[in-house]
Order: C-alpha cells, then sequence, then structure tokens
C-alpha cells in the first residue's frame, strides 16, 4: 500500500468560534493549562503542524450484510404428487411437535387403502384354506399373507404423510404453497423454525474468541450478548477484511432468544466491518476524546477537526487503520507543536508574501505572529 506523502508547514491559530478558556467547551482545559506536555494553543498562537495526505477506502468495499438466523430450519416438502387440502397456521404462528402444518388430498390414498385391506383379507381366507399337511402351499400361502399385509402397511403409511408435520416445536416462518394448489413429490410446501436460538457467523480477530466465551453484539439497535459456539476458518466471503487486520477468523455467535425478543433476519452489526470510511493512519496520531473514545485530528479546509475513529488492524509496527467519519481531502495530523482543539481556525503564515507552505504565518487577517515556533 503505497504511503501518503508528508505535508509539513506553519501554521498559527486564528480567531476560534469557540472560547477557548471554557473548560466545557469540546473538552478543552483552559487556554493557560498544559496537557501532555504541550501548551494548549491560543488565538495568535503560531505553531507548527504536521500533516499527511489521507487516503480514505470506500467502507462499501467491506460492507457484508450480517443478520441472524434460526437455531434450527426445515423445509418440509411434499412426500409424492397431491392437490393440496388445507393449510393449517399462518406465519409466525407457533406450531407443536408433529402438529400438522398442511394436508394433501387423501381421496386416493383412501382408496388404495381399502384395496390393500381387502387384499389382505382375501390372501388371509385363502391360508386357511391350504392344508395343515400341504407343507409346500402353506409356505407359499403364509408368504402371500405377509406380502399383502405389508403392502397394508405402506397404504397405511402414505396415508399419514398426507399430513404434512413439523418435526419440532417452534415457528411456521412460511407457507409456500395454497389451497387447491397440486404439487409434486418434492416441492417445498412450508418452512418451520425454531427461533429459541439465533446464530449469526461473523469475522472477529482470531486472538480474541475462543469457544465458550461471549461477545457482544450489536442487533440493529440493542447491544446483546452471544456465546462463541466455534471458532472456523474465515467464511470467503469476509476476505476483504484481510488486508485490515493481521489475523481474522469467522466466529459462530448463538444468542438466546426463550423470550422472542429477537427475530430471524434483524441486521447484526460488528466493529470489524466498517461502516464509515477507512484511512491508514500513523499510530502516534491517535488520541482520546473525553469520552474515552479514540480520535484522529485532521486538517479539513484550515479548519482542526477530530474525528472520532474505531481501530481496525496494524500495519507492520508504527501504522494503523481506523474507521471514522472522514471526508475527502482531510489532512491526518501527525505532530504539532500546541495542542489544537476541534474547530480551531488555522491560517499559513504570509510573513514573506510567498505562500508557500514554509513561509513565515500571521494569524487574525493582518495580525502578525508573537514568535516563530518550529521543529
Amino acid at each position: 500500500m503505497p504511503r501518503s506523502r508528508f505535508n509539513v508547514i506553519r501554521l498559527c491559530v486564528a480567531a476560534c468560534c469557540l472560547t477557548v478558556s471554557d473548560p466545557d467547551v469540546n473538552g478543552q482545559e483552559p487556554k493557560s493549562g498544559l496537557k501532555g506536555g504541550l501548551p494548549v494553543a491560543a488565538a495568535g498562537d503560531q505553531v507548527i503542524v504536521k500533516r499527511e495526505a489521507s487516503r480514505i477506502i470506500d467502507p462499501h468495499k467491506y460492507r457484508i450484510p450480517l443478520s441472524l438466523e434460526p437455531i434450527r430450519t426445515v423445509t418440509l416438502t411434499a412426500p409424492f404428487d397431491g392437490l393440496v387440502k388445507q393449510i393449517s397456521g399462518k406465519p409466525n404462528s407457533k406450531v407443536q411437535p408433529q402438529g400438522e402444518i398442511v394436508r394433501l388430498d387423501t381421496t386416493i390414498a383412501r382408496l388404495q387403502l381399502l384395496r390393500a385391506e381387502a387384499n389382505s383379507r382375501v390372501v388371509a381366507g385363502e391360508a386357511k384354506l391350504v392344508s395343515e399337511k400341504d407343507d409346500a402351499h402353506k409356505a407359499v400361502a403364509a408368504a402371500r399373507l405377509e406380502l399383502a399385509n405389508a403392502e397394508l402397511a405402506i397404504v397405511k403409511y402414505n396415508l399419514e404423510l398426507c399430513g404434512i408435520r413439523a418435526p419440532f416445536a417452534g415457528e411456521l416462518q412460511r407457507i409456500l404453497v395454497t389451497d387447491g394448489q397440486f404439487v409434486k413429490a418434492g416441492d417445498p410446501v412450508a418452512i418451520v423454525v425454531d427461533v429459541g436460538k439465533l446464530l449469526i457467523e461473523i469475522p472477529a480477530e482470531r486472538s480474541l474468541v475462543e469457544v465458550g466465551k461471549t461477545m457482544t453484539l450489536k442487533i440493529e439497535t440493542t447491544d446483546m450478548e452471544g456465546k462463541v459456539d466455534a471458532v472456523l476458518p474465515l467464511n470467503s466471503r469476509f476476505d476483504g477484511l484481510r488486508e485490515l487486520f493481521d489475523s481474522v477468523a469467522s466466529a459462530v455467535i448463538v444468542v438466546e432468544n426463550l423470550d422472542g425478543r429477537f427475530k430471524p433476519g434483524q441486521s447484526v452489526y460488528v466493529p470489524l466491518i466498517p461502516r464509515q470510511p477507512v484511512v491508514e493512519v500513523q499510530a502516534g496520531s491517535i488520541g482520546n476524546l473525553p469520552d474515552g473514545e479514540r480520535k484522529v485530528q485532521v486538517v479539513r479546509q484550515s479548519v482542526v477537526r477530530d474525528v472520532p475513529v474505531l481501530l481496525m488492524g496494524s500495519v507492520g509496527v508504527n501504522r494503523v487503520f481506523v474507521s471514522g467519519p472522514f471526508a475527502d481531502g482531510d489532512e491526518v495530523i501527525t505532530e504539532s507543536s500546541h495542542q489544537l482543539g476541534d474547530a480551531f481556525q488555522l491560517k499559513q503564515s504570509t510573513t514573506n508574501g510567498s505562500g508557500s507552505d514554509n513561509s513565515p504565518a500571521s494569524a487574525g487577517g493582518t495580525k502578525k505572529p508573537k514568535t516563530g515556533i518550529g521543529f
């Protein structure tokens, strides 16, 4: 990955729209204070800022939709050709084990049953007429009776199959047929799911996941704990994330849902899939916001902005990927002679009239800088 070009410029802080001496504004300390060994910049101070152009990576490159799935899903199919006679239940309704969901027309099956029963009685009667001393005929008659009874059992079983039933207690997710519809053997007719537990496969840093431990997921707007059920090689659909992390794997997370709080299909968000632009920065340019979150400072149209970021993976020893609300043209501040507050206006020095990056600076329009400060 090509490294961004460094620009070292002399800038001075002009009048800021925020009051520097107010400790409650943007978490800044009073202007007379020192923080991190550097003076807090005030209007009129001359400062030197090192910055580098940011190369913004579109987060859509890594956008992979994640959603909850039932712990078990079964698609019920037609056991043979026939007409849909009756549908029991509606989508999202609860079903019990062996509860009938779809019934096929039983006319042919019932007629086959009558024929099989009659045939069984005929064969049984014929067997009684065979002389007990005629062993050969007796054996044939016994075999014919056994065959007739087996055919009868098959017909009864097929009659039972006319009622397509749920294999476990769960929820009827979808009905795929309508009353009177002709279906062929193997055609899907309904989907039954077990939503007592839900699962999701997500990308995770390999060193941070372990089977049996818990992870926090963001399910739409709710944070929820889930247990790691399995750690697998990275799913191929997450391959794009390899460039952002040193070692990434797939983790199968199971979420308890006995109260039915969550539903299959709800969106899941994880930190490893960035939702905002990604930028590679120097590790030393990352600081802390007052709430403890991480930030990077950028120069945006001559204004210093605090950009809250999430840390991604490292690039070598001194660089790291971060994700945050970066904008085209942002220049990441890597070093400064002063602490710069969010929304500080910067003006390039124009003392020598050259207007170049290395020229002296003035603040607040025509006001001359107090001193020259450099690294």
